[in-house]
């Protein structure tokens, strides 16, 4: 189930697609329009609306449903005939693109803003292209998985542990985890080494992986969940606001000429490989970077699940190659 941050976010830019001269008229009208909202969620974005603490969501969510309804881009001032709202569903199969709205079933809309992460990835996946097999620290940096388990399981005193971190099972790592709120000094050594090995090799193979020009490409695509279809993002955080369409592929090579992507394993305090991307953009003859990086750390916690890979972007949205200002 989406918070309710999320739903006022969403919900309520949908509702300033719609024309009305108020956000509190659009509430107490609840139009058929925007549908898989239920009653129960009406009911809480209705009561959010009058707390002083949501206050600021509601304005900026209502401002960027008017702006699209208002873009040349967007509606044109032409109300819709239904809005879907995504809500806290699963879209089944993989989905390339982050929508949360789906506007006259041609729009779609993404309302995340205030998070830099753009997606979430199994290591082998995203630095190997394989399919998940195993355990990313394993497989890149087993020695040095071995010794902070070791440490590790020194820390907790549970004898009970298997003496291998291959062996562990669902149950032991759950007899881990409450007794490494806190690192020992001789887990922080070990888990300096294994982060600086897991950097250094994850890099090391997603280069191999992505070692032609076109392969690089894709992948910065990927990173940027640029796809077949174009998308909005339409956000706010605090007094900030991001309006944005998302090319193609297609469009974005009729602009940019990517020119290369380089990554390296970082000194980060946790496994983290560095990423940047360099395109010209034929338009105004400049040259640019994306900058962003990936954290790979356990799921769930010290030695809770197998480890993820979380990429982010550093570089501010409006200065991404193919995400257009909203026109």
């Amino acid at each position: 189930m989406p918070s309710l941050r999320t739903e006022i976010t969403e919900v309520v830019t949908g509702l300033g697609m719609m024309g009305f001269d108020s956000v509190e008229r659009a509430l107490v009208h609840r139009p058929d329009v925007l549908v898989d909202v239920s009653m129960e969620t009406w009911d809480r974005i209705a009561a959010a609306a009058d707390d002083p603490q949501f206050r600021a969501d509601v304005f900026g969510a209502w401002r960027n449903g008017q702006v699209f309804f208002q873009s040349d881009d967007g509606l044109r001032r032409r109300r819709p005939m239904i809005i879907e709202w995504k809500g806290g569903h699963r879209a089944p199969g993989g989905e390339s693109v982050p929508v949360d709205l789906r506007v006259d079933h041609v729009f779609l809309i993404s309302c995340k803003y205030a998070s830099k992460i753009l997606l979430n990835s199994a290591p082998a996946q995203l630095f190997d292209g394989t399919p998940v097999v195993g355990d990313w620290y394993d497989s890149v940096a087993p020695d040095q998985h071995q010794v902070l388990y070791a440490a590790a399981r020194r820390q907790v005193g549970n004898n009970e542990l298997p003496a291998f971190v291959t062996d562990l099972a669902r149950h032991h790592r759950q007899a881990l985890k409450p007794g490494l709120d806190e690192w020992s000094a001789e887990c922080v050594e070990a888990y300096r080494e294994l982060s600086l090995e897991v950097g250094r090799v994850s890099a090391a193979r997603w280069r191999a992986a992505i070692s032609t020009k076109r392969q690089q490409e894709a992948m910065l695509w990927r990173l940027l969940r640029i796809s077949s279809a174009p998308y909005f993002i339409l956000g706010s955080s605090g007094n900030r606001t991001l309006r944005v369409r998302v090319t193609t592929p297609w469009d974005w090579r009729r602009r940019f000429e990517f020119r290369d992507f380089e990554c390296w394993g970082e000194d980060a305090g946790q496994p983290r490989v560095g990423w940047r991307a360099s395109v010209r953009d034929h338009l105004d003859g400049t040259d640019s970077s994306v900058d962003g990086h990936v954290e790979i750390r356990w799921s769930h916690g010290r030695f809770g699940q197998s480890p993820e890979a979380k990429v982010y972007l550093d570089t501010p949205h409006d200065r991404v190659p193919g995400y257009l200002p909203l026109a």
